[in-house]
């Protein structure tokens, strides 16, 4: 058993796949998902456990999860966390100019060991809170060019949180008197892996275009995921398929090629496991609320 695994959050099937709430919270159990989430906290106090990790949630506190990390948030019982919560698709940082892609780097091109979150201190907090509300006050409201906005603000608020992480990581190098430690490479697999999901990847590609042993490859997967690097692969063409049943009336057959399974059958089986009914199911559902898998709490 491993911790539930979300892959839906309002507003994902659209042209512009954001999502922004306020909401308080007491306890969230251990989960995981193929989105980013970027919160903030602006009341309480808590803890949260990112794959082991453990850190203290104050006002302030600024958490990056990316795809796939494994975290469960606890909150003073006498102190709930009051807290901005963002959802977005990857590709909101890789599809643009390029000064998003390298806003993308500094996000994903840093040691993978790195903290996910920073502390803000009072003399910037406040624009950081700023930042937030006017996200949530566009995503609610209806007026023209408001993803314009939106997607403006979420770049300045991860060009905040990648400054800070930064200037933490560098002034921990002169701390320690080196430099920081070497990457491990499991960031640029998972890019890779979703620009090439749809392909024939196997495992000994994806050694080949990284020059690794598989077997190592193997145990990064295991090591930050507690999956196989086929589970891995598999979850994210289900979630394609996902996308193509709520979108389209194409044969389930053709869904299954175009998901990057050779075999209906193979994708038929897959899909069960993980979403826990039949492809077929799932799309006679789309029209309501309750699909087979939760979303996000």
């Amino acid at each position: 058993m491993y911790p539930q695994y979300l892959i839906e959050y309002p507003n994902m099937n659209t042209s512009f796949p954001f999502y922004i709430k306020r909401k308080k919270h007491t306890l969230v159990p251990p989960h995981r998902h193929d989105f980013i989430e970027l919160t903030l906290i602006m009341d309480g106090k808590g803890k949260e456990l990112i794959n082991g990790l453990t850190h203290s949630m104050t006002p302030g506190t600024m958490v990056l999860l990316l795809p796939y990390q494994i975290h469960q948030i606890e909150a003073d019982p006498l102190s709930p966390l009051d807290m901005y919560i963002c959802n977005f698709d990857m590709k909101l940082l890789t599809e643009g100019s390029e000064p998003e892609q390298v806003l993308w780097d500094l996000i994903y091109g840093g040691d993978s060991q790195q903290s996910s979150f920073v502390q803000f201190d009072s003399s910037i907090l406040g624009d950081i809170q700023s930042i937030f509300a006017k996200m949530l006050q566009e995503y609610q409201g209806d007026e023209y060019g408001k993803h314009m906005i939106i997607k403006a603000k979420l770049l300045e608020a991860l060009t905040y949180y990648a400054r800070s992480m930064r200037s933490h990581t560098h002034k921990s190098a002169q701390l320690v008197g080196s430099a920081p430690v070497r990457t491990k490479p499991i960031w640029q697999m998972i890019r890779y892996l979703h620009e090439h999901y749809l392909e024939s990847v196997t495992l000994s590609v994806l050694a080949d275009a990284f020059h690794l042993h598989p077997t190592y490859i193997s145990e990064l997967f295991s090591e930050y995921y507690g999956i196989r690097f086929l589970e891995f692969l598999q979850e994210l063409r289900i979630r394609h398929a996902c996308s193509l049943l709520l979108s389209s009336d194409m044969p389930l057959s053709e869904v299954a090629m175009e998901s990057g399974f050779d075999a209906y059958s193979t994708f038929n089986r897959t899909f069960r496991k993980l979403k826990g009914c039949s492809p077929r199911a799932y799309r006679s559902k789309q029209a309501g609320h309750s699909l087979c898998h939760s979303q996000i709490p």
